[in-house]
């Protein structure tokens, strides 16, 4: 997700360059957490101008790209980690508490969206000179069914209950 971006009065800025060294030392304050002065020596820029480079709305733009990348994948290794405690942990503490974060982010992520939303899949095919129908085994994946068709509902009335009314019955 690349915006546009703009100075103090809304001008758009160009993209300026950025060297490898440059590179080079926003990856190590952002994944290494080094300071401006660590990072300049161990990438071979002068610390001013380090910290000028750092100053430019381009370089701000990537160091903020970096950073949102680096907190994507902690995320993700966060998720792996807690998923291995919940199942391999001697401690059964430890399992519950693995097991109830993935119980609460589920009960978070079904309250953002809403009960009446439903996702239904409907195949349609229109096979021409079809013959008969495969087997289960002839084919793999989506086996198309007949369509459903409900039973009329059955009253106490139905033709296979009802007796024929004759005229003996009505004299009794």
């Amino acid at each position: 997700m690349t915006t546009e971006l703009t100075d103090r009065d809304g001008e758009v800025v160009r993209k300026g360059r950025i060297s490898p060294a440059l590179r080079t030392a926003i990856t190590l304050i952002i994944h290494e957490g080094l300071t401006v002065r660590e990072a300049a020596i161990r990438a071979g820029y002068q610390y001013e101008s380090l910290q000028k480079a750092l100053l430019k709305p381009h370089v701000r733009a990537f160091r903020a790209d970096v950073k949102r990348a680096w907190l994507d994948s902690q995320t993700e290794r966060a998720w792996i980690v807690a998923a291995q405690l919940q199942m391999q942990s001697a401690s059964d503490d430890v399992r519950l508490k693995a097991a109830k974060v993935f119980i609460e982010a589920d009960k978070e992520a079904s309250s953002k969206m809403p009960a009446e939303v439903r996702q239904t899949v409907q195949i349609v095919t229109n096979n021409v000179n079809m013959g008969v129908q495969p087997t289960h085994n002839q084919l793999s994946g989506v086996i198309e069914a007949e369509p459903f068709h409900p039973l009329p509902p059955r009253t106490s009335d139905c033709l296979p209950v009802r007796r024929a009314e004759s005229e003996d019955d009505e004299d009794e």
